[in-house]
């Protein structure tokens, strides 16, 4: 068993320095995938660490595909790079997201949940505005095209008043229909489940008011738990009793289940919304052991019973 292995990694498992997410053998296999699959059309590519470059100048980063791939078996790595590809040129096709109308730009911005690691640190001085959920969670501004999403950078959101970009990001990903809110419970408590192939799901959280009401539920007097485990899940549990403290087991093992199953992951731990904001409610050391925060607000609701 792997916690069994003693002395320095091989080759074969170290990171690789410019692909993080992927080791050096699979970061090198990537590279070469990228270049087979690029369309002579196109021009001629030069890969390079963590980016290619085209023969224009253009240049495209591999951080995304590698974080896209690295759950994937590596039999699926060539289709999975060749629809890459596809989505690159055809966006380079497409207006620049700078030359786009205000117009063009309020009709495509979504609010999106990531983890603090999603953007890597030589790129976020360009995404200031992010805002923090909670230590860990942020939410970042995209634009929805048709066959790709785009971070927007500040040189955008400038142009904005940052109040009403926000809240039309946050209502165009309200407006995204809930096809159907699964109900789980494995024993401790029921929590509701909504899984879907949109990259917005998990940021529904952004907006519980939206979300409740979505759900048919009409308010959440006490707060709400929940999980994000992937972009495309979100598990909830409206408080009603005491016996919620039962329910974050259960919910945490949902995510545990749910993160790695495909892209997209966020966080494995549960946390907490009311009306006086968001907290995060569990957390692991490096043995794994889970540990359930009792001084914030969730612990004053469920004791307010």
């Amino acid at each position: 068993m792997g916690f069994l292995n003693f002395g320095e990694k091989s080759n074969a498992a170290q990171p690789d320095a410019d692909l993080e997410d992927l080791t050096v053998p699979q970061a090198t296999l990537l590279r070469t995938l990228f270049a087979e699959k690029w369309p002579t059309t196109a021009g001629a590519i030069t890969v390079h660490g963590d980016y290619a470059e085209g023969d224009s100048g253009a240049q495209y980063g591999l951080y995304n595909l590698a974080r896209a791939v690295k759950l994937e078996p590596e039999s699926n790595w060539p289709e999975a790079v060749e629809r890459h590809i596809s989505g690159l040129l055809s966006r380079q096709a497409a207006p620049r997201d700078e030359d786009l109308s205000d117009h063009q730009v309020l009709s495509l911005v979504k609010a999106r949940l990531i983890p603090s690691s999603y953007l890597p640190e030589s790129h976020r001085a360009a995404y200031t505005y992010r805002r923090t959920i909670v230590s860990g969670l942020e939410a970042i501004l995209m634009l929805d095209h048709p066959e790709t999403t785009t971070a927007v950078p500040d040189a955008i959101v400038g142009r904005f008043d940052a109040g009403q970009l926000w809240a039309t990001a946050l209502a165009a990903v309200s407006a995204e229909p809930i096809e159907e809110v699964h109900t789980v419970d494995v024993g401790n408590g029921a929590f509701q489940a909504i899984v879907s192939d949109s990259m917005f799901t998990a940021s529904r959280v952004l907006d519980f008011p939206a979300l409740l009401a979505a759900a048919g539920i009409s308010s959440a007097p006490h707060g709400v738990l929940f999980a994000v485990p992937s972009r495309h899940h979100v598990a909830f549990h409206v408080i009603t009793g005491p016996e919620a403290i039962y329910v974050v087991q259960d919910m945490h093992g949902f995510a545990q289940q749910m993160f790695g199953q495909g892209v997209g992951e966020i966080a494995t731990d549960v946390f907490y919304w009311s009306d006086s904001g968001y907290e995060q409610v569990t957390s692991s050391d490096e043995s794994g052991r889970v540990s359930v925060d009792g001084t914030g607000a969730f612990f004053a609701s469920i004791n307010g019973f």
